[in-house]
């Protein structure tokens, strides 16, 4: 039921009694239900009055609660002859409601065809000139502009018809319109469900190029209010048709319907034409879709119920609820722009069946995007074959990714506008007033952008005063797999600041002995006896952070007995100052993978009842023995009935590699 002003409600309740019937003789002092079931039969009675069909258009037309488009249609059409502006205001209604056929809009055109030849005054030519562009119908508006003023509503039409003209607080003029009307015509066509109109339609925008940028972007682009839902489908197409038009003067409206919260077809549609456009304005929009985690539309993508409190569509209907892709759509995009990380990005979010249970056309989307851009990817993985199957070929394309395969056309560090885009990234890591889940966003944005990020990365650390920035940044460079990161993280230990120190320690061991050398690019003259003798000279350094911190990366090095030789000469019976805890959990991990002992009171820890421990000793263990990150989870309490505990023989086996190897 639909609740309407008082003022409206009282015009209704004189003209259409027979909807109100008691409800109208109450007075009009107060709001009153209506049913607007009972407004649409009125409407279409054929035997009502027509000033109580008029009113019950009209006010079905204000309540907007339009529950069967085609059925309104034909009643909005059958009242064009008699009241062409009620008629009117019923059909916009319906096509902001949803999808009307185009059967339904074409009639709607000729009936206000047919009585334009017989309207006498100037109004009501106006409201049938409109109802035929309300049908798709735009020739006869040209002429119809030099021959008196649009009504109001007739004005209110045009104006939303042409976004691109609202500017004007008039009318366009002939010459606007025409230009419009050309353009507004091939969208049409682009919009139809009919793929034999809808693909020449498309093709046609393309070849228009410059001249339908204007229409398509007013269209595309987010408005204060939202979106009707009969307006999505052009709104979506516009967006497609930006992405082949190939006008990089699109980005910004691209950019914004990205982030737009409405719809997620229209963002899904989005991260494919930046894609097309391959501007790099797109490459840190495009990463924040894969990294904001409070996505309105992510959970969408997932079989299993968000719960109510995430989600708007109610239980009984998820199996239902449209989902979009968003995340693969954004892979995908990166992918084309040059950003490699993207396909590893989907292989272990998207195509691991462990991550959740994707529904079929985000796995989809997912392996196309990485065969698109690999073709020598593995093709043994089918997103709906069963979890094992679907398991082995996420291995399969884990281990062909670990060989280091190489985009085509990478992303061109040099190129201006990428430099400007991951200058402006690497500022903002650490950067004045960034909150804390923009810095994490910004972070792993730089990290899946890889070794084109390093020299931005640089650039902001050869001038940053500050000491976050310094500190977040050096964890950044750990992450590149670029060497050429190598030695500046290395002078970053020697930072007056003890945080920028240890993160630094942390961020070179990554280059010291990495698991998958083929996923580094790039050259250095720094060996890893280099980094590892730094490391060990960081045992002594007067604060506990990168002491702490040195020993936790001498974790993932090559075992070697001079590691055991300074464990040794600081271990914590020796040299008080290391007796905390970060510092005796790391050495513990650190001996048993250089010196082999130890494994029992290790895995120990991974059942300890203390969260922190639990989680601090496994971070280490599966890096130092290149375990798989996802074969324990230590967030689970070991109270848990039924809990996964870690497996001790897959350890001691993954150590044994590890000091063999």
């Amino acid at each position: 039921m639909i609740r309407l002003p008082a003022k409206t409600l009282c015009f209704v309740a004189v003209t259409a009694a027979a909807v109100l019937g008691p409800a109208a003789r109450r007075g009009c002092a107060e709001e009153v239900p209506i049913d607007p079931t009972a407004l649409l039969r009125v409407a279409e009675r054929s035997s009502a009055t027509l000033a109580e069909r008029a009113a019950a258009a009209d006010a079905l037309a204000a309540t907007g609660a339009i529950a069967d488009v085609e059925r309104t249609m034909r009643a909005a059409t059958a009242l064009v002859p008699h009241a062409p502006a009620s008629a009117g205001r019923l059909a916009r209604a319906a096509l902001d409601a949803g999808f009307v056929r185009r059967e339904a809009r074409q009639a709607l055109v000729a009936a206000a065809a047919a009585t334009l030849a017989g309207a006498d005054d100037a109004g009501r030519r106006w409201d049938l000139v409109a109802m035929q562009v309300l049908g798709g119908a735009r020739d006869g508006v040209g002429p119809a502009l030099a021959r008196g003023a649009p009504t109001p509503f007739a004005l209110d039409v045009l104006r939303r018809d042409a976004p691109e003209l609202r500017a004007n607080d008039g009318p366009p003029t002939f010459e606007a319109w025409t230009r419009h009307a050309a353009v507004a015509a091939l969208l049409d066509a682009a919009t139809e469900d009919d793929p034999a109109i809808a693909m020449p339609g498309l093709d046609a925008l393309r070849a228009a190029g410059a001249a339908a940028v204007p229409l398509l972007v007013a269209t595309a682009e987010p408005t204060p209010a939202p979106t009707p839902p009969g307006a999505v489908p052009r709104r979506v197409r516009a967006v497609v048709a930006l992405g082949r038009t190939g006008d990089v003067s699109a980005v910004p409206a691209l950019v914004a319907c990205l982030a737009d919260t409405q719809d997620g077809w229209v963002r899904a549609a989005a991260a494919a034409a930046l894609g097309d456009l391959g501007d790099p304005r797109a490459l840190v929009p495009l990463c924040r879709v894969l990294f904001y985690l409070g996505d309105r539309h992510r959970p969408h993508d997932g079989w299993e119920y968000p719960g109510a409190s995430n989600t708007d569509v109610p239980f009984e209907a998820w199996a239902d609820v449209a989902y979009h892709a968003m995340d693969s759509a954004a892979a995908d995009a990166l992918l084309r722009l040059g950003v490699r990380g993207a396909a590893e990005w989907l292989v272990e979010e998207r195509l691991d069946p462990r991550t959740g249970r994707w529904r079929i056309r985000v796995t989809q989307d997912a392996v196309e995007a990485v065969r698109g851009a690999f073709p020598d990817a593995p093709a043994t993985y089918e997103p709906d074959a069963g979890y094992p199957q679907r398991q082995a070929g996420v291995e399969a394309l884990r281990a062909w990714w670990r060989t280091g395969p190489r985009l085509a056309t990478p992303l061109d560090e040099g190129a201006p506008g990428v430099r400007a885009a991951l200058d402006r990234l690497a500022a903002s890591v650490g950067g004045a007033g960034v909150q804390v889940m923009d810095l994490q966003i910004a972070k792993r944005s730089a990290v899946l952008l890889g070794a084109p990020m390093t020299p931005a990365v640089l650039g902001v650390l050869a001038t940053s005063q500050r000491k976050v920035q310094r500190a977040e940044l050096a964890l950044v460079l750990g992450g590149l797999r670029d060497r050429r990161a190598i030695a500046p993280l290395l002078a970053l230990t020697r930072d007056p600041v003890p945080a920028v120190r240890a993160n630094a320690a942390e961020a070179v061991a990554t280059y010291a002995d990495p698991p998958f050398p083929g996923l580094l690019v790039n050259a250095t003259d720094v060996t890893a006896d280099g980094v590892v003798a730094r490391l060990l000279e960081l045992l002594d350094d007067p604060e506990a952070g990168p002491r702490a911190s040195a020993v936790k990366a001498l974790s993932s090095v090559r075992p070697s007995a001079a590691v055991v030789a300074a464990l040794d000469g600081h271990m914590p019976s020796k040299r008080p100052e290391n007796d905390f805890g970060d510092y005796r959990l790391a050495e513990q991990v650190t001996r048993l993978v250089h010196a082999g002992v130890g494994l029992p009171e290790v895995t120990a820890l991974l059942d300890d009842a203390d969260l922190f421990r639990r989680r601090f000793v496994w971070e280490l263990l599966h890096v130092a023995l290149r375990l798989d990150p996802r074969s324990f989870d230590p967030s689970v309490d070991p109270a848990t009935p039924g809990r996964k505990a870690p497996d001790a023989v897959a350890i001691a086996a993954a150590l044994a590699r590890r000091r063999t190897g």
